[in-house]
This record gives structure tokens, C-alpha cells and sequence, in this order.
């Protein structure tokens, strides 16, 4: 089997397809690959990564100060729950949403689970913690 960043590195060469996209999944799904803790500044350079603004609504919002970030650099393809895990490393307060928080990209709604999740330059990933009112 291709370990993922060699297939990483191959598929900027070329468009890629679903097959493309299921084999990177099986790849993380199987924890071939760990995760590059500096991604978010930048310093992993065997990823493909995906330049995208991150949103925060309601009480992430109020944890991490922020309502907005400017762009970020993530990498992709990767599962909802590695992308929630790297924005738990970048505002560790985050960790209070735990098993409660769903995110938006793009704005399609995506559980925190293994779903794959492919990011393109210029996406917008929107964390979404529970709603009260009515």
C-alpha cells in the first residue's frame, strides 16, 4: 500500500479522483501518517495543505476571543476529528466543546468523527458549539 505522503506528493501532479480520495482515507484511518503539530505555523512541508479562514460562532467564539481567523494553513485531506484536534491545539479552551461541537465547511455541516474531509484554498471552516434559546 502507498504510505500517504507518497501519495500526497504524487497526487499534486495530478487531478485527483475518488479513488484518489478513498485511498487517503484508508491511509489516516489507519494511522499510518501522525499529524504535524506545527502545522498551523506553517513548517510542514510534506502535506498538501489547504490555505482556509476559520469561523467561530457562539460560546467558541467566547473562548478563543476570536469571531474570525485569517487564513490558516491546514493539512488535507483529513478527518473532522484531526481538524477539531488541531483547532483544540490552537485554543486549548476549545476542549470544553468537546463531543459537543459540530463543524461547518463550506458551510455543510460535518460531525466530529473519522469523515474525511478534503479542503481546498479559501474554504471556510465554521465551528459551531450547541445553540440555546428559542
Amino acid at each position: 500500500m502507498l504510505h500517504l505522503l507518497e501519495f500526497l506528493r504524487t497526487s499534486r501532479r495530478r487531478q485527483s479522483s475518488a479513488e484518489d480520495r478513498e485511498e487517503a482515507g484508508t491511509l489516516l484511518r489507519a494511522r499510518r501518517v501522525t499529524l504535524c503539530p506545527q502545522v498551523f505555523s506553517g513548517s510542514c512541508r510534506d502535506f498538501m495543505t489547504a490555505q482556509v479562514s476559520i469561523i467561530y460562532f457562539g460560546q467558541s467564539a467566547e473562548l478563543t476571543g476570536l469571531k474570525e481567523e485569517e487564513p490558516v494553513s491546514v493539512p488535507t485531506p483529513i478527518s473532522s476529528r484531526e481538524l477539531w484536534e488541531l483547532l483544540q491545539q490552537r485554543h486549548p479552551r476549545l476542549a470544553a466543546l468537546r463531543g459537543h461541537v459540530v463543524l461547518a465547511v463550506s458551510q455543510q455541516y460535518v460531525p466530529v468523527a473519522e469523515q474525511l474531509v478534503v479542503l481546498r484554498d479559501g474554504d471556510e471552516v465554521a465551528v459551531v458549539p450547541p445553540l440555546s434559546g428559542g
